[in-house]
């Protein structure tokens, strides 16, 4: 699967578990980019947030599409 945003895009192998709602994705860290199409920092923003100059980085708005 390919996961993409604005600032960018990663692939990946999905996999459906009862555990993770319909209409959400979790992705792990810890991809080498070297050996990948991307990795999951390629979608986050470097901003911080208005209320208290938090990170951006833990909740993206993102499309999913199948790669061949």
């Amino acid at each position: 699967m390919r996961v993409f945003d604005r600032p960018g895009a990663f692939e990946g192998d999905a996999k459906i578990t009862v555990d993770v709602n319909p209409g959400l994705i979790v992705a792990t860290l810890g991809y080498w980019r070297q050996l990948n199409q991307g990795t999951v920092n390629s979608i986050s923003s470097a901003e911080l947030v208005n209320m208290g100059n938090a990170p951006s980085f833990s909740d993206n708005l993102v499309q999913v599409e199948a790669v061949s």
